[in-house]
């Protein structure tokens, strides 16, 4: 199937056409948002491309985004970020936005056969003041390491993955909120993240403890985290979701994000299973 074929629904479906106001500039500010939200040390700009080196389980951190056009010629380019990656022991992972600049970068990718994987929704929706949230649960805002901990203890994460984790957000330019929801018998059950960079507000990191599912407590510290971000001046929250994660699109959706747009990957065919 064709690049063309597979994301034509992406962009002509009601159901993930992004809402008219949501421009194109507010897109691209959007985007700039979220690589600030999880920026890495190790890192390299290129004809346009940002080559990112983190050993991390997440793409994200270790892929080459593009931030605009290159005048290089292709195969240049992906030699020269091929041997980035090597000399790192890390396989090439490039991310690729339905918002461009390069919208034929995709096509001469998939004819040189780099395979397709993990398309991600970002989601956003206009905030307004609204209540604080009662009920039982208490939340913490919390250091960076506490976080990162308890982040790797719900998800059963290796202890490198943690240690990288906590790394990465201690050093991040950008205003972090980490908030633990704690229940009455003192454990946490859910963990968030809130980034903060202007009138934008992310959220990373939703994540809830294993046992403690379904009983609303993630949708209980989505509503803590944008009363937050809306009483300290965000206009605007966004957050990444997988197309397939139907009960966090449904639980996002009822606080009305909706879709704006999305990213993917290609990997080089021998490294389609990194």
């Amino acid at each position: 199937m064709s690049a063309a074929t597979l994301f034509a629904p992406l962009q002509t479906t009601a159901r993930s056409t992004p809402p008219a106001d949501v421009r194109d500039s507010l897109r691209a500010r959007l985007e700039e948002a979220a690589l600030n939200a999880t920026a890495v040390g190790a890192q390299v700009l290129y004809d346009g491309w940002l080559v990112r080196f983190e050993r991390s389980p997440v793409k994200r951190v270790r892929s080459v985004n593009v931030l605009g056009l290159s005048t290089r010629p292709l195969d240049e380019r992906l030699a020269y970020c091929s041997s980035l990656y090597a000399r790192h022991g890390l396989p090439m992972v490039l991310r690729i936005t339905s918002i461009g600049p390069d919208f034929s970068l995709d096509a001469e990718l998939e004819s040189r056969g780099y395979t397709f994987t993990d398309e991600t929704r970002v989601m956003c929706t206009p905030l307004a003041p609204r209540p604080r949230v009662g009920g039982d649960l208490q939340f913490l805002a919390v250091d960076a390491g506490r976080f990162a901990a308890a982040v790797g203890d719900m998800r059963g994460s290796l202890p490198e993955h943690v240690a990288g984790h906590r790394k990465r957000l201690e050093g991040l330019a950008v205003d972090i909120s980490p908030v633990l929801a704690v229940d009455a018998a003192g454990r946490s059950v859910a963990a968030g993240l809130a980034v903060r960079d202007g009138d934008l507000l992310g959220l990373f990191d939703i994540v809830t403890a294993p046992g403690q599912r379904r009983k609303g407590y993630a949708g209980a510290l989505v509503e803590h985290l944008l009363a937050e971000g809306a009483s300290g001046g965000a206009a605007t929250a966004y957050l990444q979701v997988e197309p397939e994660n139907s009960a966090a699109r449904a639980l996002y959706g009822r606080y009305g994000f909706k879709d704006c747009y999305a990213y993917w990957y290609r990997l080089p065919a021998e490294h389609a299973d990194a």
